[in-house]
Parts: structure tokens; C-alpha cells; sequence
């Protein structure tokens, strides 16, 4: 059973994600770098549950930490980032194509209720952000010994 799910309150995007690949067949655009890539999985993440919590890990290549917001609403977890980057060249002409002026993403996903979401932590090391989602103790799974009578 899927316990951490994928939440998205902005089905309108996914219009434009219909655009967006119909734009990409006609140009022969690469889908691997979509225009609206935040609802279409961007950044990739990976959620693994062992016994005492969830664990989300996020690829996030040329972002810092000061880059990412992480908050949680009603049990919606979103990570997000609207990072511009500055012309730091002193070059002149004019931009042809400019594909990394801005990056943009947003992610949401809805927590179990078993997650505990005062203790809920954030690292962020080499492009990787992990965000650890404990268990609250109560939720956590239990051996019962049995006796012989």
C-alpha cells in the first residue's frame, strides 16, 4: 500500500503540461527538460518507509540549501524553489536560447497521519535534499511476546 502520495492541488497545471508535450512534439523539444516541469516530476524523488520513519530524498542539482523551501500545511508536505539566476557575464549580444535564467519547481505530498510533524528534519549535501518524516512512537510497529498458560 502507497502511504506517501504525490499532491497536487493545481490540476489546472496539468492543461499545460498537455500543452507543453504538444509544443514538444511539433519543435521537437526534448521532454527531458519540460517548461512546467514541477508538476511533471521535477525533481525526481525517492521515498523509502523502514520501521521508524519515511524518508524522502530529492536530486536537486545547482540549488543550495538557502535555494529550497520546505513546509508542511494540514499534513501536505511542499518543497519548492523559484530560484533566478543573474546575468554574470559581462558579454554583449542577445540571449538565442537561455535555458538556465530561471528555475522554478514546486512538490507536494500528502503524509500518512502515523508521521510525527514536530520532529520532521531537512539535509541538504552535494544536490541531495533528504527530508527524514519519524514515526510518531504510538505508530511504530510493536512485538507482543506471547506466554503459555
Amino acid at each position: 500500500m502507497k502511504s506517501v502520495v504525490t499532491y497536487n492541488p493545481d490540476s489546472v497545471l496539468s492543461v499545460f503540461d498537455n500543452w507543453d508535450r504538444l509544443v514538444s512534439d511539433v519543435f521537437g523539444r526534448d521532454e527531458q527538460y519540460p517548461s512546467s516541469a514541477g508538476t511533471r516530476g521535477y525533481p525526481t524523488v525517492d521515498i523509502r518507509e523502514d520501521k521508524e520513519r519515511y524518508l524522502l530524498e530529492a536530486e536537486l542539482p545547482g540549488f543550495a540549501e538557502k535555494d529550497v523551501d520546505i513546509k508542511v500545511n494540514d499534513r501536505v508536505l511542499t518543497i519548492s524553489s523559484s530560484k533566478d539566476e543573474e546575468k554574470k557575464d559581462g558579454r554583449d549580444g542577445v540571449w538565442l536560447i537561455r535555458e538556465r535564467g530561471i528555475r522554478t519547481f514546486r512538490r507536494s505530498f500528502s503524509m500518512p497521519r502515523d508521521v510525527d510533524l514536530e520532529t520532521i528534519k531537512a539535509t541538504f549535501k552535494d544536490g541531495l535534499l533528504t527530508v527524514s518524516l519519524p514515526k510518531r512512537a504510538e505508530a511504530r510497529e510493536k512485538s507482543i511476546g506471547i506466554t503459555r498458560e
